[in-house]
């Protein structure tokens, strides 16, 4: 038992316990009123009759309690003894088999043959991966590949069918945004990226070919659902100072009269506009003679300047990017996080919004 005293006369304390032959372990004085100190259990009545008049408490050892727990805790801790037992035991049995990948072949067959092999839900299934592909692929020649995964309670098994050879050439599945791939599942087709990867807009997620028994590429139409988190990146932006060219409405035109589309005689007047552009179109001039003429006309421009307020305008600029992003997610998209940041950089004001969702990448 250990004791925490508080109170006057420490020393006289002190002596008395040693006169009664009171084994005192890890003694701890703080000053002249504090004292602590552990004493065998045999002692502790000893002890109580001499620290009466002291503030006092009492702590007791953590492992005397331990019967008094187990014994008044004894039927829980059965009850969670039973559970574990029971929860290793059941999780040898197994209770699902999904099969993927089937077209000729039936679901129901592939269970038969699996029961046949003394391979059957609500049972333990002592074979291996390895020996349940052996099974399938001796009892189908259909089956040109198989992958068994046995994962807790459940065998999953992925197969693809042997096919027909076809000249005919497909396009293989591509990403249609950029993305961190989450989830694929390929009914037909050579998966050519896996669950973590990053890809950009346009890489090629399913490859147009199955693999036989030999090893040869058989072409098929690529069938797949590959789920990613996406990203949608879009940016605005508006410089400090915007420099543009508005027309004043003063023109100087110039004219090229043709007959039978020879040149006769021209006019023209002399431009005198520091800054402009041209416009050029030809028109007939005479409905009864082919006489025609070539028109360029000269449109003066001014240079205007404006300065642009980042503060007051970054509101606008992040709504523009947010917009512009949100123009891209599909619909009924669910968990998106969005997020828009601004920099500055060369006298220029960016909005960048990224909103990140998770959904099919695959065209």
């Amino acid at each position: 038992m250990k004791f925490e005293l508080e109170g006057y006369n420490i020393n006289n304390l002190l002596k008395t316990l040693y006169y009664k032959r009171v084994v005192l372990y890890d003694v701890i004085r703080d000053g002249n009123k504090k004292l602590s100190f552990v004493i065998q259990d045999k002692d502790v009545k000893k002890v109580k009759r001499y620290i009466a008049n002291f503030k006092k408490k009492e702590k007791p050892s953590f492992f005397k309690n331990i019967p008094k727990f187990l014994f008044a805790n004894i039927s829980i801790l059965i009850a969670v003894f039973v559970g574990i037992i029971y929860g290793i035991f059941m999780s040898a049995y197994t209770w699902q088999i999904n099969i993927y990948g089937t077209k000729d072949l039936t679901t129901a067959e592939i269970i038969k043959v699996l029961e046949e092999n003394n391979i059957k839900k609500g049972k333990i299934n002592l074979q291996s991966s390895e020996e349940i592909e052996t099974i399938l692929l001796n009892n189908y020649d259909r089956i040109a590949q198989v992958s068994v995964i046995k994962k807790g309670t459940a065998i999953i098994i992925n197969l693809s069918e042997k096919l027909v050879y076809t000249e005919e050439n497909f396009e293989p599945i591509r990403a249609r945004y950029c993305g961190i791939i989450t989830d694929v599942k390929v009914v037909t087709g050579t998966i050519n990226v896996k669950i973590g990867d990053f890809v950009n807009i346009g890489d090629e997620l399913v490859l147009p070919f199955n693999l036989d028994t030999y090893g040869n590429k058989v072409s098929v139409k690529p069938m797949a659902e590959i789920t990613a988190n996406i990203y949608i990146i879009e940016q605005s932006s508006i410089k400090r100072v915007e420099r543009s060219l508005t027309r004043t409405g003063r023109t100087i035109n110039e004219y090229q009269y043709k007959l039978f589309n020879l040149n006769i005689f021209s006019g023209k007047n002399k431009n005198s506009f520091a800054l402009f552009e041209i416009v050029s179109y030809n028109e007939n001039v005479s409905k009864l003679i082919p006489l025609s003429r070539d028109v360029k006309v000269y449109y003066e421009l001014v240079e205007k300047e404006v300065v642009h307020d980042f503060e007051q305008e970054k509101e606008e600029l992040i709504s523009k990017s947010q917009i512009k992003a949100r123009e891209k997610l599909s619909p009924n998209t669910q968990n998106i996080i969005e997020d828009t940041e601004i920099t500055i950089a060369n006298d220029t004001m960016f909005a960048t919004t990224t909103i990140i969702y998770e959904g099919v990448i695959n065209d």
